[in-house]
């Protein structure tokens, strides 16, 4: 790598920690929800019908550790577990009403803090950020699952042309991907 490439290099890796630590910041300090709870309720809003095997491997849990968050959430009223119509023996997560609205403020918060950092920017280089910011995305994942964890504290509603569509991430749910 060259001397160019590398401090560019350098200066992407600082971005993400910095825009990763200015999220997790924000959204404990909108939820008071640490660890992955937050990116939990996204993704299970995301997709709804995942399986709790599927949810520790989009989060990078131990299967024990997604159970207890589930339970966690359960116990708030947050996500209910049902069964899934193609194996009974898997519980598939859904989120409640409250939720619902959890994930919202979660959302609404992680924008909040996130488009002050594009204020800097002229019109062209957020067009340039854009195109760049996708092609990284689209070289990070292998699969649905990878894709999800990239994502899990994405509005897939604010992502029409999703850089993940490709790996199958607006598909997961309902037990369709390993």
């Amino acid at each position: 790598m060259n001397k160019h490439d590398a401090r560019l290099a350098n200066l992407l890796g600082a971005l993400a920690l910095g825009v990763t630590d200015r999220m997790r910041e924000a959204v404990l300090d909108e939820t008071n929800l640490a660890g992955e709870t937050s990116a939990a309720i996204v993704v299970i809003g995301h997709a709804p019908g995942l399986s709790i095997n599927q949810l520790s491997r989009a989060l990078q849990l131990s299967h024990a550790g997604a159970v207890r968050l589930i339970d966690r959430l359960g116990t708030a009223g947050l996500v209910t577990r049902g069964q899934a119509a193609h194996d009974r023996r898997v519980a598939v997560l859904q989120l409640t009403c409250t939720g619902e609205d959890q994930r919202s403020a979660i959302l609404s918060r992680r924008e909040q803090v996130l488009a002050p950092l594009l204020d800097n920017l002229e019109a062209e280089d957020r067009v340039a950020l854009a195109r760049i910011t996708q092609a990284l995305l689209r070289a990070m994942p292998t699969s649905a699952t990878s894709a999800l964890t990239v994502c899990r504290l994405c509005d897939n509603q604010q992502c029409t042309d999703c850089p993940m569509a490709e790996f199958g991430v607006l598909d997961i749910q309902g037990g369709t991907h390993q």
